[in-house]
């Protein structure tokens, strides 16, 4: 009776914890420009948030990062079918969509407002000190 009931509370246990745990994968593509050579297509696999394997267009290939991310990056890249899937990615979700969110970003830009001024610091041994502001500017977070 004793053996029955500690193997269902570790069962119970093991399932709690085990819904803790979280996989996901990001894909995203950087770009400076329209052009096909500009862009760099990303393709991310996390565990846990920690980051094991990933594909770029730049390198070509998967990379690994844990001994796990390191097994599955070798299978992939011997797999040339995965490989020229992953690369025709690119072209595909990259190149077809950047023209949108280019001109997107391309219009919502906007002149900034500079103001320059001299103050005196109160607790400095500096007689002045320049503070540049700039504002109304889009995207706010350069």
């Amino acid at each position: 009776m004793a053996s029955s009931f500690l193997c269902f509370t570790l069962l119970f246990i093991t399932i709690y914890t085990a819904d803790g745990f979280m996989h996901y994968t990001v894909f995203h593509c950087d770009f400076n420009s329209t052009e096909l050579k500009d862009i760099e297509y990303i393709e991310s696999y996390y565990y846990n948030k920690i980051e094991y394997s990933r594909f770029s267009s730049s390198v070509g290939e998967y990379v690994g990062f844990t001994p796990y991310g390191m097994k599955n990056a070798a299978f992939w890249n011997n797999n040339p079918s995965i490989l020229s899937q992953v690369r025709a990615d690119k072209e595909r979700v990259c190149h077809n969509n950047v023209g949108m969110d280019y001109s997107n970003i391309l219009t919502k830009s906007a002149q900034p407002y500079v103001r320059l001024r001299s103050m005196t610091p109160l607790s400095s041994h500096h007689p002045a000190m320049l503070v540049c502001s700039v504002y109304d500017f889009y995207p706010k977070q350069i």
